[in-house]
C-alpha cells in the first residue's frame, strides 16, 4: 500500500518514520516522507537511542535529517540500567528491544493525535522466521491505539540498495566497518562484530566490560554458539583470528 493511500484509507493526522540508523529504515522513512510530501498531516522521525548505539548513528542521524528537512526526535532507553536488573540479552531473551527500543517510541507516539501511525523498516525476506510468518503491511495495536504501517515489507535488499542508489542517499556509515546492527546489545552480535567495535568504538566497548564486573557469579556479557563470552577477554586479544583461534 502506497503510502498516500495508507493515510487516506486510514484517515491518519499523525505520522511517525521509526528510524534505527540502518539502511532499511533509511529508504523507508524517505519514501514515506516524499510521497507524503505537500500532505496536511504531522510527521516526525523518531530514533530510539537504545544506550548502546554506536557513536556514528546519531550524527549521521541529524545530517541526513537536517539535508532532507526531516522533524527528529530522539528518544531513549538506558540499555545499560536495565542490563543490571535484567542481565544481558540474548537471541532467545530480547528484552532490550522492547524495553530499550519499542517502548519509548510507542511513548511518544502515543502523544500524538489520532489517528496516528508509526511507520515501520521492516522486510520479511530479513529472516525464514519472517517469511514463515505472513507478516501483513497493516495492523493495529490495540493497547496503545495506535496503526503499524510497513510500506516496505516485500522489498528485498536489492530493493532497498536500488532505491538508496536511485535516490542518492547516503549509506548509514557503520556498514563500511562491517557492522550490521546500529544497537550494540550483543543479542545478534558475533566475535567478529564485537572485536570490530573493540576496535573502533572503545570507550563503548569498556561499557561492556565494566558492566560485566557487577554480574553475580561472574556472569559474561555475551553468549556466542550457546557459550558465555567474556568482555574483558576481549582486550586480550590483538586480532580477531586469535580471539577465534583461542576459543
Amino acid at each position: 500500500m502506497n503510502p498516500k493511500d495508507f493515510v487516506k484509507d486510514y484517515s491518519i493526522r499523525s505520522l511517525v518514520c521509526s528510524i534505527s540508523g540502518g539502511k532499511d529504515s533509511l529508504a523507508m522513512t524517505h519514501y514515506c516522507l516524499s510521497e507524503l510530501e505537500g500532505i496536511e498531516i504531522e510527521k516526525y522521525v523518531v530514533h530510539a537511542d537504545t544506550g548502546c548505539m554506536l557513536p556514528c548513528v546519531t550524527p549521521f542521524l541529524k545530517d541526513v535529517s537536517q539535508r532532507f528537512g526531516w522533524n527528529l526526535i530522539i528518544v531513549y532507553g538506558n540499555f545499560f540500567e536495565h542490563v543490571e536488573t535484567k542481565g544481558m540479552p540474548s537471541m532467545f531473551r530480547r528484552w532490550c528491544c522492547g524495553v530499550c527500543k519499542l517502548n519509548p517510541i510507542h511513548e511518544f507516539v502515543k502523544t500524538l493525535k489520532p489517528q496516528r501511525a508509526e511507520a515501520t523498516g521492516l522486510r520479511s525476506d530479513e529472516s525464514q522466521r519472517r517469511k514463515k510468518m505472513k507478516l501483513s503491511e497493516v495492523f493495529f495495536l490495540k493497547k496503545s491505539r495506535v496503526w503499524k504501517y510497513a510500506p516496505i515489507l516485500s522489498w528485498s535488499a536489492k530493493d532497498v540498495l536500488k532505491y538508496i542508489k536511485l535516490n542518492n542517499l547516503p549509506m548509514p556509515p557503520h556498514y563500511k566497518l562491517g557492522l550490521k546492527e546500529t544497537c550494540m546489545c550483543g543479542a545478534f552480535s558475533s566475535r567478529k562484530q564485537m572485536e570490530i567495535l573493540k576496535g573502533n568504538y572503545p570507550e563503548l566497548f569498556q561499557k561492556f566490560v565494566n558492566i560485566e564486573k557487577t554480574f553475580k557469579k561472574g556472569g559474561a556479557a555475551f553468549y556466542f554458539n550457546n557459550k558465555p563470552t567474556y568482555a574483558k577477554d576481549f582486550l586480550k586479544q590483538k586480532t580477531i583470528k586469535e580471539f577465534i583461534k583461542n576459543e
